[in-house]
């Protein structure tokens, strides 16, 4: 079984390889003869291109680690260089599953998800924290539902066009401490798509129009939602811890 296992493991990958473009990333360090290797208390089993001696590339460990941007990403990845960078991540025990939902998701939905998701939070953390700053009445919550509810339906009709997918890879692991199984074993799947930035900021704009709010603080906060969309990260995930803990960094970020 284990051998049948790793030809299947091996014609998988050759086949993930085939059906995207490749780019040449430096690789993470983390190789072996053994299909196991201790990171911390997470135990590698198996991933893509062990059959053939590849090491895990670096790219994967950065996502791993949480630095999904394009500053970050652009460093060790040359396809991403000057466009913006959306993350997808799925978790599973099976790979058809996790590969079905990253790889093959449709981006486009998922990206006009995102970028409703991150305007509605931005524009409640920027209105609450305006008026606790400056010391004024605390706006009301019905405000700013009336302000998300019209950031959302602005964005609502973005299509994303242009996006295309430079890398895609999986992991098998699980959680250990010493000899005890924390975890069951469990696929990671990661994938980076790109678009040309000036592509996704006239979609942007686009969607920005349509804001219909001219006062002074509204535009100030029409010029934050903005930034918070083009310059900051953007990833889905069908782990929602994932995506709560990438929002909130991009959220506090100034």
């Amino acid at each position: 079984m284990k051998k049948v296992f790793g030809i299947a493991a091996a014609l998988l990958t050759l086949a993930l390889f085939a059906s995207c473009k490749t780019t040449t990333v430096k690789g993470s360090g983390l190789k072996g003869d053994d299909p196991k290797l201790a990171v911390g208390k997470t135990a590698i089993i198996d991933y893509q291109g062990r059959e053939l001696g590849g090491e895990i590339p670096l790219w994967v460990k950065e996502l791993a680690n949480g630095n999904y941007s394009e500053s970050a990403l652009s460093k060790i990845m040359p396809d991403v260089k000057g466009k913006k960078v959306f993350v997808t991540i799925g978790y599973g025990d099976n790979l058809d599953f996790v590969r079905q939902w990253t790889d093959l998701v449709d981006v486009e939905t998922e990206v006009t998800s995102s970028l409703e998701r991150v305007a509605v939070k931005a524009v409640e953390a920027e209105m609450v924290g305006s008026t606790a700053e400056s010391g004024t009445k605390t706006v009301s919550p019905a405000e700013i539902q009336k302000n998300q509810d019209m950031y959302r339906a602005s964005l609502s009709s973005v299509r994303v066009t242009g996006l295309e997918k430079i890398a895609q890879y999986w992991i098998l692991s699980q959680v250990v401490d010493g000899k005890n199984v924390v975890t069951e074993p469990k696929y990671s799947y990661y994938a980076v798509w790109g678009i040309e930035k000036n592509i996704y900021e006239t979609h942007i704009d686009e969607a920005m129009k349509k804001i219909n709010d001219t006062t002074t603080e509204g535009e100030m906060l029409k010029k934050l939602v903005r930034e918070k969309l083009v310059e900051k990260l953007s990833i889905s995930s069908n782990d929602t811890t994932i995506v709560e803990e990438a929002d909130e960094a991009v959220i506090a970020e100034k």
